[in-house]
């Protein structure tokens, strides 16, 4: 054989047996929801499944690539519309990426999903001391750590600024990026007034789409409360980009 036969069947025994390590669940199934309601989610289970209820497409998208809305871009309309009932069982408990790539197999095979990924600068906040200063208290240890959100309160327990950051990336639909230059690790309380309707949303004018004029918003909260500011920017985010997406075969 020619070295460039040899080369071409090495590149592809190395595709097959990537594509044969691949992790995937051992059982999977997926079918058309029939609830109307509102209520929806996609998480693991304490088994360890996957169990989707009600939930679309990008839902599932946002789980196995762990991104937010602002970052899938592309896809047929239905994406955000169509929704599922999904329950896969892997063969042992795995947890964190191993179970986002199980994610990511599942749907490639159900959906036929193909995505890339590329890095655009798109419109974010930057988290930075306001005048004032910072008013944090450094936790004093203990067991637990992260943060709580209820109608308008998050509790946050021995988190750093970059967890914050990204908890509040989640409240506004936007990339939060970190500027504080602060290195330790703090217990606060935020509460606002949001409109529910709108959150997680994106934001205008410096404050939550939807909030009275007069309510306090995340954006005077932050302020007030913490000694925090939310300064628009933009920054280089990474998105997901929806090469091909098909409705699943139901099973």
């Amino acid at each position: 054989m020619t070295s460039l036969v040899l080369l071409a069947l090495a590149y592809r025994v190395a595709v097959t047996l990537a594509s044969a390590q691949a992790p995937s669940f051992e059982v999977a199934s997926i079918k058309p929801s029939n609830d109307l309601g509102n209520e929806t989610w996609v998480m693991q289970d304490q088994s360890g499944n996957l169990t989707g209820h009600n939930a679309t497409l990008k839902a599932l998208i946002r789980s196995a690539y762990n991104v937010r809305d602002h970052q899938i871009v592309g896809g047929p309309a239905w994406i955000d519309v169509d929704r599922y009932d999904v329950l896969a069982k892997p063969q042992r408990r795995v947890t964190g990426a191993e179970f986002r790539q199980m994610i990511q197999t599942f749907l490639g095979d159900r959906f036929s999903l193909k995505i890339h990924r590329e890095t655009r600068d798109l419109p974010a906040f930057a988290l930075t001391v306001g005048k004032k200063g910072a008013r944090l208290s450094e936790s004093k240890g203990g067991e637990g750590s992260g943060c709580g959100y209820n109608a308008g309160l998050l509790t946050c327990k021995k988190v750093t600024m970059a967890t914050l950051a990204q908890t509040l990336a989640r409240r506004l639909g936007r990339t939060v990026v970190d500027t504080t230059e602060l290195t330790g690790s703090y217990d606060l309380r935020l509460e606002w007034t949001p409109d529910e309707s709108q959150v997680p949303g994106p934001a205008e004018n410096g404050r939550l789409a939807g909030t009275e004029s007069g309510e306090p918003s995340l954006f005077s909260a932050i302020q007030q409360q913490v000694g925090l500011k939310l300064d628009p920017i933009k920054a280089p985010v990474e998105v997901i980009i929806i090469d091909t997406a098909e409705r699943p075969l139901q099973n």
